[in-house]
């Protein structure tokens, strides 16, 4: 399995069989003929660009996968039968994937999928959006609907998961891959939304309290990353 972090929060797995790529707005996609799977969380244009329809080139099989938050219209005319709308809460059955959806916390869903034997998590903006100078009955509400949504992934082996590690939230910058990782955790997970400021990969990894999750926090450092699991 390869493992591309193309940008921001879009990543591109490319597997035996397929390839997936996840919430691309800006950046270069990889090259590969092999059938793919696009995946866009939700309509917020840093996680959803109409530039990943270029990837439906002649002779190469494509499925788009599409919060259903996201306008049809967005999508062009020819490629509609190619893609499938998806709202929370939802099991889907797809030609070589089972994918099952969790409800954000801001917009759209986030995706659990099973594709060769393997299961991936991308959360999309299903983070625990705490911020200072927010009302902390705001706070404490958004930490007990993040926790809760979790709870959907508990008892689940994911492979490989992909979540929110985002700078501008300061001290609390590290409460959704935390409590990601009580409720499930994951092989290999891979730090997301990060609004270019790396820094705060290690940050997290040299927490004394995270210390048993630093091994499966993967270091990003730049786009265009590759690595191979």
């Amino acid at each position: 399995m390869k493992v591309t972090f193309i940008l921001h929060s879009g990543y591109f797995v490319e597997l035996d069989s397929c390839c997936l790529l996840f919430d691309y707005y800006q950046g270069e996609i990889p090259r590969s003929q092999k059938p793919l799977y696009v995946f866009a969380s939700h309509h917020h244009e840093d996680h959803f660009s109409p530039e990943v329809f270029k990837e439906a080139r002649p002779g190469r099989q494509v499925h788009f996968i599409l919060s259903n938050d996201i306008f049809q219209s967005r999508v062009p005319e020819e490629l509609r039968e190619a893609a499938l709308f998806v709202k929370p809460y939802e099991t889907y059955e797809l030609e070589g994937l089972r994918l099952a959806t969790l409800k954000s916390t801001d917009d759209g869903v986030a995706f659990l999928i099973e594709c060769e034997s393997r299961r991936f998590y991308h959360a999309g903006d299903l983070n625990c959006w705490v911020w200072e100078g927010a009302p902390k009955w705001q706070n404490d509400q958004m930490k007990e609907a993040y926790k809760n949504e979790l709870k959907l992934l508990e008892g689940k082996a994911i492979d490989v998961a992909f979540v929110p590690l985002d700078p501008r939230q300061d001290a609390d910058f590290d409460l959704g891959m935390r409590y990601f990782f009580e409720a499930a955790g994951a092989e290999h997970v891979f730090p997301m939304h990060m609004w270019g400021d790396y820094t705060v990969v290690p940050l997290f990894k040299s927490t004394p309290t995270y210390r048993e999750y630093a091994p499966r926090v993967m270091d990003v450092k730049e786009p265009g990353q590759v690595f191979e699991i």
